[in-house]
């Protein structure tokens, strides 16, 4: 869809809206065709009219898409409206027209102008790989027709080619296969003509189209790179346990950390206390062995005073030892 849009957009480019015919302006219906190349539709007139069947340009009267250019709008031209349920918009936007039932015309890939079968009468296999879903109409060789040919039943197929342009101007080709097998169960061999089931995940393949994954890589089946992934019940809740049981062992590696320094902490301060009762009973002792001996010899006031002062300086440096 990606290719088909840049190829569209280029078209464009390549015929821009002067080149064309504006509105009211003289037109031939004949010259209505698709692109050689794009396959976008063609007309005499610009972006803002199609060609009528008296030859004038007239402002379309519908539009397939849902947001504009804003190239595309003019305050001069109205907005066409999207057509409503069980109506389509044809190429040249010249009006709502009916669902075409099965095979009845349709233009190129425009599954959009068929109608859908009744229910229960396709059976669309749902995609393991979220890819759309088609309702089993589909627009095949310019016909509308049911995608409901099951495996080993003669089927149709329909290639189409597109040309486009890269930056440099080289032109490049993108080959569009369809079928009416149905879909998410097989896929329309071109040689046999023939509905062979779709393969599974790293199995042989040669084109995207022969996978169920609709990705074929190095001649294998992979899983298409735009799948979502999917993550089982048990993995998330693996995930939550294993959340918890980490959170849990952090939690206790701080509490044990927490306690081993409070313990450290608690040591040194009960060190630091009994070296400073030591300190402590040590004054007294030396106070009290010198206040004997002063008496005893019957010693001078003054050799008092000096010794009284030596225990003074000596009480100050040990408290200035304790504060340390």
């Amino acid at each position: 869809m990606a290719v088909l849009v840049l190829l569209l957009t280029v078209s464009f480019l390549a015929n821009p809206i002067s080149a064309r015919t504006a509105l009211y302006g003289a037109c031939d219906v004949k010259n209505n065709h698709l692109d050689v190349d794009t396959k976008a539709f063609v007309t005499d007139c610009d972006s803002f009219g199609y060609c009528s069947i008296n030859g004038t340009c007239v402002p379309r009267q519908c539009r397939r898409d849902e947001y504009l250019l804003s190239s595309l709008l003019s305050t001069d031209t109205p907005i066409p409206p999207l057509c409503p349920s069980g109506t389509f918009c044809p190429d040249d936007a010249s009006g709502c027209l009916p669902l075409v039932e099965v095979d009845g015309e349709c233009q190129l890939n425009r599954d959009d102008e068929c109608a859908s079968p009744p229910e229960g009468m396709v059976f669309v296999v749902p995609s393991p790989y979220d890819e759309p879903e088609g309702d089993g109409s589909i627009c095949l060789l310019g016909k509308c027709m049911w995608s409901n040919i099951t495996l080993g039943q003669t089927c149709l197929i329909e290639n189409t080619t597109y040309v486009g342009y890269d930056h440099s101007g080289m032109s490049f080709t993108n080959t569009v296969i369809r079928d009416n097998c149905i879909q998410g169960q097989g896929y329309c061999d071109g040689g046999s003509s023939t509905c062979f089931p779709l393969m599974g995940i790293h199995q042989e393949c040669t084109i995207d189209r022969q996978c169920q994954s609709y990705n074929c890589e190095r001649k294998i089946c992979e899983v298409p790179p735009e799948s979502s992934i999917k993550v089982g019940k048990w993995i998330y809740a693996l995930t939550g346990v294993s959340i918890g049981i980490g959170m849990a062992g952090v939690l206790s590696i701080l509490l044990l950390m927490h306690r081993r320094a409070q313990k450290s902490r608690r040591i040194m301060l009960e060190e630091y206390y009994k070296e400073q009762l030591g300190y402590r009973n040590s004054i007294i002792s030396f106070h009290s062995a010198l206040s004997h001996k002063v008496k005893d010899t019957s010693t001078s006031t003054l050799k008092a005073q000096e010794i009284e002062r030596t225990l003074s300086n000596l009480s100050e440096i040990t408290l200035v030892n304790s504060r340390r």
